[in-house]
């Protein structure tokens, strides 16, 4: 494999092993690669994107993985953030390289960026795409962003994530689970609990996790209630 002089660069905070902790693929060893910088500030974030790291090279953060990797552990990266597609021109160049290694990817998005998810699509394994409700992120909404989004990311292994927390709204949830019918009831959606809010009463939580997902069972045909596995865990 040759690597050009003139190397891309980008801010990558951390390169490391450890299991996916989110999602249908919970409990995988995956190596992940966290890009830093975010165009959201969701409430409930828990990923600090002060004090930004240096650029890294290419061909570092291949060295890097390859390191983390050397008793084939891993099949699966992961890209997520942050908001890696932000650095969109960088993966293009990685997750080539990456597939040429015979590496599958996992995209963790926030789900708000279509035309950027169309530049690397092809190298894409599977989307794990976060609808974000405005009840829940106390930011804006991104309908329209998540329904171009899912379109695009449909043909791949694509699975929705939506974050509850106290504040979630059953008009948000209803909402999303229409635009997913609406793209292809097929899509797998996770119910993914908030990890840390201090008014989060749990009693309330389960009651209104399970009643939601019930209900979206009525529209689409799989709904898990998964929480952050590695938070429990108490792993990266």
């Amino acid at each position: 494999m040759k690597i050009l002089m003139k190397q891309p660069t980008a801010k990558v905070s951390e390169v490391f092993l450890s299991l996916q902790g989110e999602g249908v693929y919970a409990g995988e060893p995956q190596i992940f690669v966290r890009f830093h910088g975010c165009n959201m500030r969701c409430a409930f974030c828990d990923t600090s994107q002060d004090n930004p790291p240096e650029e890294a090279s290419l061909r570092s953060v291949i060295d890097k993985i390859l390191n983390l990797n050397k008793d084939k552990k891993a099949g699966t990266v992961s890209v997520t953030g942050g908001e890696p597609l932000l650095h969109s021109g960088f993966l293009k160049i990685l997750l080539s390289h990456l597939r040429d290694h015979g590496y599958k990817v996992h995209l963790d998005t926030n789900g708000t960026l279509p035309d950027k998810l169309k530049e690397i699509i092809d190298l894409v394994d599977v989307v794990a795409m976060d609808i974000k409700l405005p009840s829940s992120t106390r930011d804006k909404e991104f309908w329209k962003e998540h329904r171009e989004f899912l379109e695009t990311a449909r043909p791949k292994r694509a699975f929705v994530k939506m974050v509850i927390t106290g504040e979630t709204t059953e008009a948000d949830i209803n909402k999303a689970v229409d635009l997913i019918e609406s793209i292809d009831k097929s899509i797998p959606l996770i119910l993914q609990p908030v990890s840390k809010v201090k008014d989060f009463d749990k009693t309330s939580e389960n009651a209104a996790l399970i009643k939601w997902q019930k209900r979206a069972l009525g529209k689409l045909k799989d709904v898990r209630i998964i929480p952050q596995l590695h938070k429990i865990q108490g792993v990266r």
